[in-house]
């Protein structure tokens, strides 16, 4: 394979193979250019409005207890959980605007696509997964060496109110940038001649090194507890991030309880009417009789008699009563009761300590 061409300023001016640190600048503009959107072929995003075209790399998922601080109680055994999913974009980008360098080969040409992939792309792609521009980490802190930039937080409840967080960071300016050293191209414009690519013409090439990373499997991404077993050379990227929550145990308490229930009732049952209560009595009724009496006897003409009369009367007595009923009810009752219970109680509490559920890594494959 022959490298890119470049001038050689010193006297006399020539033509030289680039080597080294030579492709630093056209390595700067791919990867500044991929590091410049958060969309396109190769880039990474965490649950994303649109999922469209973008392949999943794997999950973490947040447990907790949705409820206060350790000591609450009771609680439930129900969890709450998010998910956070992480994507890559795998697509193919295009490259109708792409603008090759030339080699030596017998002559001055244009490199081939084999010739490319193996010289400035590789180049750039080594540089990717070395941290390079465009790279991920996901870490609490930034990482260091240029410029990163968090483009997702992921959260890991313990309980309600209480987090720690990790960040999905993106690097998106290296330390510094090096000297303009730029690749030849040949210029069709009559008279045709060689000349040095612009900026933009250099960064036309990221479209090879996005699809480089599909082709290759070298950049692509994975979020799982352990290296991917399936091809190449996996390295973390940053720091292993774990969902911890908060324990829960069967602990006895004790407390007040007010407010309303319903049950039933079943047993003997006393308390005082008072009231009116008007019903009517039916029956017999002896006893004696003492009052005034005022009559007069059949066939005597004489004057009536007035006295009193003493006896027993047997007969049937029918009136209403009003009054006071005291008495007992043995049945059962069944309805809403309000009140207060104070007691002992057996029932969940939310612990001080905490438990792993899960651990994950970002991975990137490097070769």
């Amino acid at each position: 394979m022959a490298a890119q061409l470049k001038i050689n300023a010193t006297s006399p001016v020539s033509l030289k193979q680039m080597s080294g640190t030579d492709y630093d600048y056209t390595t700067y503009q791919i990867l500044n250019t991929f590091a410049a959107s958060d969309t396109g072929v190769g880039t990474v995003s965490v649950n994303p409005a649109s999922t469209t075209g973008l392949t999943s790399v794997g999950t973490f998922t947040d447990t907790y207890y949705d409820v206060g601080a350790p000591g609450t109680h009771p609680v439930g055994t129900t969890v709450t959980s998010t998910t956070y999913t992480f994507y890559q974009d795998l697509q193919s980008a295009s490259e109708t605007s792409l603008v090759r360098p030339i080699e030596y080969i017998s002559g001055l040409k244009e490199q081939t696509d084999t010739n490319l992939n193996a010289d400035a792309i590789t180049v750039a792609t080594a540089n990717l997964v070395a941290n390079g521009q465009g790279s991920y980490a996901l870490t609490p802190s930034s990482p260091t060496g240029g410029t990163w930039v968090a483009k997702s937080t992921i959260s890991n409840f313990t309980y309600t109110g209480a987090s720690n967080v990790t960040y999905l960071w993106r690097k998106t300016a290296p330390a510094s940038v090096p000297s303009a050293l730029r690749p030849l191209k040949i210029n069709s414009t009559s008279p045709v001649s060689v000349k040095e690519m612009s900026d933009a013409e250099i960064q036309t090439l990221t479209a090879r090194f996005r699809n480089q990373i599909v082709s290759t499997g070298i950049g692509k991404y994975a979020v799982q507890t352990s290296a991917p077993v399936s091809g190449g050379t996996w390295v973390t990227q940053g720091a292993a991030f774990s969902d911890t929550r908060n324990t829960i145990s069967a602990i006895g308490y004790t407390g007040s309880y007010s407010g309303g229930y319903t049950g039933s009732y079943s047993g003997t049952y006393q308390t005082t009417f008072t009231g009116t209560y008007t019903g009517y009595f039916t029956g017999s009724y002896s006893g004696a009789y003492a009052g005034s009496y005022r009559t007069y006897y059949v066939g005597y003409a004489g004057p009536l008699y007035t006295g009193y009369y003493t006896g027993f009367y047997s007969g049937t007595y029918s009136r209403g009563f009003t009054g006071g009923y005291v008495g007992s009810f043995t049945g059962s009752y069944s309805g809403t009761y309000t009140g207060s219970y104070s007691g002992t109680y057996t029932g969940n509490t939310l612990d001080a300590t905490t438990t792993t559920i899960s651990t994950v890594s970002l991975w990137m494959r490097t070769a």
